[in-house]
């Protein structure tokens, strides 16, 4: 980045459509943004594409920015939620190719399935119940009712930040139980909450 010129000020002039201020800013923060995705546990080629990607997306706003506030944490915030995105596809990918998993419904008419249906949403509902209840509340609107965040901020009258936080320890902790005691992988669960 040119020592010139602050980030604001390079803000700003994307926000013009500059493409040297973009390239900039690509160059300073597309190096911070991949280290970030491999310590969320993305390989080289994954993390490549959310960098690609968040950069996309900004160029997509540009005109939207703000240079007053964090291009940081403007950009950590659409990497997070890339991150998550892609990490719901793959859940659901793993889940069909290891496990064989068809979309499963109570009116399914195949007795297996609907055992296997039962049982893995009998174990998942109990992971659930064992969450604190503010993350099981969030939990619960997030996937049940499938609310943003702001609309569960605004729902349950707390900030956008508790409910990421609540949403993001909730996951952390479910994971953690269903893995290590074997309940259900944590794929299925993520599907169950999804269809």
């Amino acid at each position: 980045m040119n020592n010139n010129q602050s980030v604001p000020e390079l803000v700003g002039l994307l926000q013009t459509g500059d493409q040297k201020a973009y390239n900039n800013l690509y160059k300073f923060f597309a190096p911070k943004i991949l280290n970030t995705c491999k310590k969320m546990y993305l390989n080289q080629q994954d993390a490549e594409e959310v960098v690609q990607e968040v950069f996309l997306k900004v160029w997509e706003k540009r005109g939207q920015l703000d240079n007053t506030l964090s291009f940081n944490a403007y950009l950590l915030t659409i990497m997070r939620s890339l991150i998550f995105k892609r990490s719901r596809k793959q859940a659901m990918d793993i889940a069909y190719q290891k496990y064989n998993i068809q979309f499963l419904t109570k009116e399914d008419n195949c007795t297996e399935e609907a055992i296997l249906y039962e049982e893995i949403k009998s174990f998942s509902t109990k992971a659930i119940a064992s969450l604190p209840k503010g993350q099981q509340e969030v939990f619960s609107l997030k996937f049940s009712e499938q609310l943003t965040a702001d609309e569960i901020a605004v729902k349950l009258h707390i900030s956008k930040r508790t409910v990421e936080n609540q949403l993001y320890k909730a996951t952390k902790e479910l994971k953690k139980k269903l893995i290590s005691n074997e309940l259900i992988p944590y794929e299925l669960l993520m599907m169950l909450l999804i269809y």
